[in-house]
């Protein structure tokens, strides 16, 4: 929590610095900071078949907090950059046949337990990022803006574990003898990457000259695990829906 807090602090400094040497200066420069929940996950572009059954999904720290500055090109066009610190996890419980993993070996915590797993199987991702988004926006109305563009996100803490239980591993290959597995863990968390490269889609209604609510769909490019993983054996991208306010400084 001290650490989070940190970020938090530091990103709070940062924008108002930017605020005080250019608002007074440049009359066609704001700042939005931007408060907001999110629900997404890591996952993967369509359901593989090994996820024979989806039983349970929650967010988790699903949330964001930063701010943006906003030029204004022209009356319509217009350039936003921002510094976001966010967490983008899920909890989510799956029925799965044939899924190509890496276990814990019983009784042996350097051991490894790998091949393809039948039964039921948890996954908890806790990542927290401090993202960058370069957006064009584009002034659609008085109240209705849009904006568009790509983000870079680095990682400051990452976490992705869970368990498997009530199933069987096939050792190897999807033919290798079989493993009962009463209740086995893995923790993939080191394999996670450190920066995440996507695209950002949302839109901006202004409630009045401070408030707006936000609305914006982030897409990750890029597999979150490291080349050369393979405990998994299909690539999960972050995607995510964020809903918010903001309040503007002019």
């Amino acid at each position: 929590m001290r650490k989070i807090s940190k970020y938090i602090v530091v990103l709070s400094a940062v924008f108002l610095f930017i605020t005080k040497g250019n608002a007074q200066e440049i009359g066609d420069i704001s700042v939005d900071f931007i408060l907001g929940g999110k629900i997404g996950g890591a996952a993967p572009l369509s359901l593989p078949v090994e996820i024979r059954k989806i039983k349970s999904y929650n967010p988790n720290l699903p949330f964001y907090v930063g701010a943006k500055a906003n030029y204004a090109i022209d009356s319509k066009w217009g350039v936003a950059v921002g510094a976001i610190f966010e967490g983008k996890g899920m909890d989510a419980k799956a029925r799965v046949k044939g899924y190509k993993t890496t276990f814990s070996a019983i009784n042996d915590s350097e051991g490894k337990l790998r091949g393809y797993y039948t039964g039921d199987i948890t996954t908890k991702v806790h990542n927290l990022y401090i993202s960058v988004p370069v957006q064009a926006t584009y002034q659609v109305s008085e109240r209705w803006n849009v904006q568009a563009g790509p983000y870079v996100a680095f990682a400051v803490r990452k976490k992705f574990y869970g368990e498997a239980f009530d199933g069987y591993l096939r050792h190897e290959t999807p033919t290798g003898d079989k493993i009962n597995i009463d209740k086995a863990d893995y923790d993939f968390s080191e394999s996670v990457r450190n920066i995440d490269v996507g695209m950002s889609l949302g839109a901006k209604y202004e409630i009045n000259n401070k408030f707006s609510a936000l609305a914006q769909f982030d897409y990750g490019f890029n597999n979150i695990m490291k080349t050369g993983f393979e405990s998994i054996s299909f690539g999960m991208h972050n995607i995510f829906m964020n809903v918010g306010i903001g309040y503007t400084l002019k």
